[in-house]
């Protein structure tokens, strides 16, 4: 088998979060790396294009945390922050198929950006495996031209091959499931902590099956977000509970697994990102350490396909 090495980009406050995985006989982590951008995606998302003046200035300082870090990769990932990016799920009859249902997500999409041309996004969607006898759950992604024509500029002029575009939350089901493989067989949460919000998920057989967002601006914020997430899914009678709860994301604190596990009665931990993933022992410690801030990245880097 051929060695092959893909590196993930993540974006969180600021910072830039760089992960390089080598595929060969096993997958080795062989790069963290981590620095300031002077491009807040999460805020500028919205308004970046292919010709966006700081596009430059993006280029410059990946290309030099490329260098400097010694990344020898042909293929690039990038996982979007979920801030500048549209994610609903929404209720559909299930006999719309084909040209009815995508007209029916557009409709939807436009109660929220009325002023926006449908041409100025590119849209996804799926069923989630929950559904009822008349109704089933749509998971939809709404993604700007713009900033997918950003990142493809910038893959060309750093000369390399774009290989994904994901969302930073679903890019870290990868590493959660390379990671903690014993948890596939049954319903799991995946909580993204961020500057200014709370991602939660529940994840069962290896696929999402519900997600909320919620906005949090403060440590009691984001317990409370946590807690409301739980409810919710109590609520629900026909999802069940999650049997552990695991954090990722720039915001997670020492405390705050422990803190979480004794308010909800849930087992909670950071999510270990290098837990069953051979790492190079040239990486630096403190970042292996905090893995959890680069599972979006380390999520991006694993997918080969």
């Amino acid at each position: 088998m051929m060695s092959a090495r893909y590196l993930g980009v993540s974006f969180f406050k600021g910072r830039i979060q760089l992960a390089e995985v080598e595929h060969a006989k096993s997958i080795q982590l062989t790069t963290l790396a981590e620095r300031e951008t002077a491009l807040d995606f999460a805020q500028a998302g919205i308004n970046l294009g292919p010709d966006h003046p700081q596009l430059n200035t993006f280029v410059k300082e990946l290309g030099e945390t490329i260098k400097q870090n010694k990344i020898s990769t042909a293929h690039i990932s990038f996982a979007l922050p979920t801030d500048p990016v549209f994610i609903n799920i929404i209720p559909v009859d299930s006999s719309l198929k084909g040209p009815d249902l995508s007209q029916y997500i557009q409709w939807e999409v436009d109660q929220y950006f009325p002023n926006v041309p449908p041409k100025d996004f590119l849209t996804t969607s799926h069923p989630l495996p929950e559904t009822g006898s008349h109704v089933k759950q749509l998971f939809v992604v709404c993604v700007r031209r713009g900033m997918v024509g950003f990142l493809q500029r910038a893959t060309t002029e750093l000369k390399l091959k774009l290989h994904l575009i994901d969302i930073d939350h679903f890019s870290t089901e990868k590493t959660l499931f390379q990671n903690y493989p014993e948890v596939s067989d049954h319903p799991v949460a995946l909580v993204g902590i961020r500057y200014g919000g709370v991602d939660a998920s529940l994840v069962l057989d290896g696929s999402m099956i519900d997600y909320r967002a919620f906005v949090a601006n403060s440590q009691e914020d984001v317990k409370k977000a946590i807690q409301n997430y739980l409810k919710y899914l109590k609520e629900r009678n026909s999802v069940k509970a999650p049997s552990a709860m695991f954090l990722h994301g720039n915001e997670v604190t020492a405390e705050l697994p422990k803190t979480l596990h004794k308010e909800t009665g849930v087992q909670c931990v950071a999510l270990n990102a290098v837990r069953k993933l051979a790492a190079s022992g040239k990486l630096y410690k403190p970042f292996v350490q905090e893995s959890y801030r680069f599972a979006a990245a380390i999520g991006l880097a694993l997918r080969k396909a």
